[in-house]
């Protein structure tokens, strides 16, 4: 089950717009990447180990791009991507591993698999001064930056 929910999570954190943020803004320290990482195996193994409706799931993913990376998602994807864990949760606990496979073929394919790749340590005050000049990064999913947290915004 473990080796099937890895995939799983691979897949569906790879195109995760909130976290990929999380990570390239380094809302989670210098090696948030790394972190992402730990997030995606303590979710497996929380799934898989647990019983969980669509609610716990999102809380979980709530407290930990809080915790970690100290974001809040107001775009609702947690609660999408929830929803979407807990149908394959249900399918691998019916023992349905045909539909979950046919399941996992239809979610889409990441453009990068950005949690693979490894990350370079830039310090913060280059950073400040390479976001803006990229601007165009920030216009997909909009952004509030304060000293203690982001918020992403859902699109209009």
């Amino acid at each position: 089950m473990e080796e099937i929910l890895g995939r799983i999570f691979d897949r569906i954190f790879n195109n995760w717009t909130a976290l990929k943020l999380a990570v390239e803004y380094s809302q989670g320290s210098s090696n948030s990447l790394q972190v992402a990482n730990e997030i995606k195996s303590y979710m497996v193994e929380y799934c898989s180990q647990n019983v969980l409706e669509a609610e716990d799931i999102q809380d979980a993913l709530d407290a930990i791009m809080d915790e970690e990376f100290d974001t809040i998602c107001e775009d609702d994807s947690t609660k999408e991507i929830s929803m979407i864990i807990h149908k394959f949760l249900q399918l691998l606990r019916e023992n349905n591993l045909t539909q979950c496979e046919i399941e996992l073929n239809q979610l889409p394919e990441a453009h990068e698999q950005w949690l693979t790749m490894p990350q370079i340590p830039q310090p913060r005050g280059q950073r400040e001064d390479s976001d803006s000049s990229s601007d165009n990064e920030t216009q997909d999913t909009p952004m509030e930056e304060d000293s203690e947290w982001t918020v992403v915004k859902r699109r209009k």
